[in-house]
């Protein structure tokens, strides 16, 4: 879960952090992923879907939703995976 945090946290928007700021974000992700994990236990099993099913279409929900910003998508997707 840590890599994850710090994944997230490197890839952020922000250029410039102080301890402070990286601490809040860290934490920030760490109670989205418990949050976004208990939602998808609690789909799952409401809806008798399988994990990746739900990953999946939560994947092409952000995806869409991400289209609703205005900054280059493509270029945050190559920063994000290479």
């Amino acid at each position: 879960m840590e890599s994850l945090t710090l994944f997230l946290i490197q890839h952020s928007l922000i250029l410039v952090m102080n301890h402070n700021e990286t601490q809040r974000l860290q934490n920030q992700a760490i109670n989205l992923l418990e949050t976004i994990e208990d939602t998808a236990e609690y789909f799952c099993d409401e809806h008798f879907i399988s994990g990746e099913q739900f990953y999946v279409m939560m994947k092409a929900l952000c995806d869409a939703k991400l289209q609703e910003f205005p900054f280059d998508f493509e270029q945050l997707e190559e920063d994000i995976y290479e």
